[in-house]
């Protein structure tokens, strides 16, 4: 059995989080009785240092501490047996569990059981408070990185580009919540130079909250967009709730604000740090000009000199280089080796990422999906020079509130707007997107509405043909993704790397961020 955590979403049960940290063991800090301390507990059973922290049972153990989360639907307590029998050599567990509850959940152990245990008023407080302190015994610079679209592409890139230069860690996937966070600053070791951390939110106060502990000396906001406005309430929520980050920031750090959102530019007034913006066709610290999409992916001048060319496609992708260029920048790795490592990246899973079969573009973008993310992609498709049809495929997007279905109706006028052939609308939810569209001037006859993923996929296989470029997207929980794998299936055998159905080079159109 395992304690089934979700690093991206809280403690629901889920993908969990791996343990984290090695650099323990002789000499680690993570004894029972500094535990204790730092997270404000009493030591229950001493016993050798953990060196590295985890939340996953299933996941390594070997020499960890075991922190034993509760949720509304799970209890890590019951697991405590499980990661004691794979090495845990440390025990986190809540008031909630005295020493006859904890006895009993130790009894199938025998006598093999050695961890130390500590008790705490709160785990999920101590996962933090423990994480606070394991940052500031490091000299790793540490990025924080928020927004509400590519903050995880911004994270990737970044992350990859620092890898090169120095030892580097970086958020796995999206762990940029409560959880996730601080296992994130739990990879920082001795040798670690910096730490690229990501910082969500759901709830206003998070993005506050990971900011104090991971006290970041450098920090991105990619974009502000109508996204968790069930949780935020409203854009100016958004924006509240995001510029935590740049407040948090000490009078010797840098903020990087994208200089064409205007509640990003903001933020200015809010962060004791140096500022720089980036843009595009404007004054910037950091700005491109001559944006172009085609068949290699994204080209853009550099401070309108300097060449660069991006393997994936769209102009957000810009906006996430021109940050990850500023950023890198400022901890000292050189311009030429950045613009080298960026010509490198890899488009994220299902992030605009192209796949070709059959001479069908598919640009599978079901990671996520809000109204700015979707402006995006829209504007990267349209901007994409192909003999074929450009084809929207869109599924709804979640979370918005009583804004929802007036966002998805702009979305579909949107897509009327951008010149698109076609608009499928997939699933329940998605049918504003139709009407908004007719609405705008599309001709009805181009609009298709389906119930479900199998009745949109029949029509898509018997309607593409060599040379179409199809756009795939939808919040997570549509399961639009499934839609892109059936058709890939359909369509046939993949094409060679490099081979892409839109080929002419063309010029681009709207900006943004696409992670949501």
């Amino acid at each position: 059995m395992v304690a089934p955590v979700n690093p991206r979403r809280g403690v629901e049960g889920g993908e969990v989080a791996p343990g984290f940290g090695r650099g323990g063991g002789r000499g680690s800090w993570l004894t029972a009785a500094a535990v204790a301390r730092v997270a404000g507990g009493e030591v229950v059973r001493r016993g050798a240092p953990a060196h590295g922290v985890t939340t996953d049972s299933r996941g390594e153990c070997l020499g960890r501490l075991f922190v034993a989360l509760r949720g509304a639907n799970h209890d890590g307590h019951r697991f405590l047996a499980d990661a004691a029998a794979r090495g845990a050599t440390g025990l986190l567990i809540d008031r909630g569990m005295d020493d006859a509850a904890l006895a009993a959940a130790l009894a199938p152990l025998g006598r093999v059981f050695a961890p130390f245990v500590v008790r705490v008023p709160d785990t999920g407080r101590a996962l933090l408070d423990l994480a606070a302190e394991h940052r500031r015994r490091h000299r790793a610079k540490v990025v924080g990185i928020t927004g509400s679209c590519g903050k995880t592409t911004t994270k990737e890139w970044l992350g990859a580009v620092l890898g090169r230069a120095m030892p580097t860690v970086r958020s796995p996937a999206s762990f940029n919540n409560q959880i996730g966070v601080p296992l994130t600053l739990f990879a920082i070791e001795p040798e670690t130079r910096a730490a690229v951390v990501e910082i969500g939110t759901n709830a206003p106060g998070e993005i506050g909250m990971l900011s104090a502990v991971a006290r970041p000396d450098l920090g991105i906001v990619t974009c502000v967009a109508p996204a968790h406005l069930e949780g935020l309430g409203s854009l100016e929520g958004v924006a509240l709730e995001k510029s935590a980050l740049p407040a948090a920031l000490p009078d010797e750090g840098l903020c990087l604000l994208n200089g064409d959102d205007a509640a990003c530019r903001a933020m200015a007034e809010r962060t004791r740090a140096t500022v720089q913006f980036v843009g595009i066709d404007r004054e910037a610290d950091w700005f491109a000009t001559d944006v172009q999409f085609h068949g290699l992916g994204t080209s853009f001048r550099l401070q309108g000199e300097r060449p660069v060319t991006l393997p994936v496609l769209g102009t957000h992708a810009v906006y996430n280089a021109l940050l990850v260029i500023a950023a890198a920048s400022q901890l000292g790795v050189a311009e030429q080796d950045v613009l080298q490592a960026l010509a490198a990246v890899p488009a994220a899973a299902r992030r605009l990422e192209a796949k070709v079969r059959g001479g069908v573009t598919v640009y599978d973008d079901t990671y996520n999906m809000n109204p700015e993310s979707a402006r995006a992609a829209l504007h990267a498709l349209a901007g994409t020079a192909t003999a074929g049809r450009r084809i929207a495929v869109f599924g709804a997007m979640l979370e918005l509130g009583a804004a929802s279905e007036a966002l998805h109706e702009r979305l579909g006028a949107e897509v009327a707007r951008t010149r698109q052939d076609q608009l499928l609308c997939v699933g329940a939810g998605a049918e504003p997107i139709a009407r908004g569209a007719v609405r705008a001037g599309m001709s009805a006859v181009a609009v298709h509405v389906f119930a479900g993923v199998g009745e949109a996929l029949a029509h898509l296989r018997s309607a593409v043909r060599p040379g179409d470029v199809v756009l795939a997207k939808a919040s997570r929980r549509i399961g639009l993704d499934r839609l892109v794998d059936q058709l890939l299936a359909a369509l046939g055998v993949e094409a060679p790397a490099g081979s892409s159905a839109a080929e002419a080079p063309a010029a681009s159109g709207g900006g943004g961020g696409a992670d949501g």
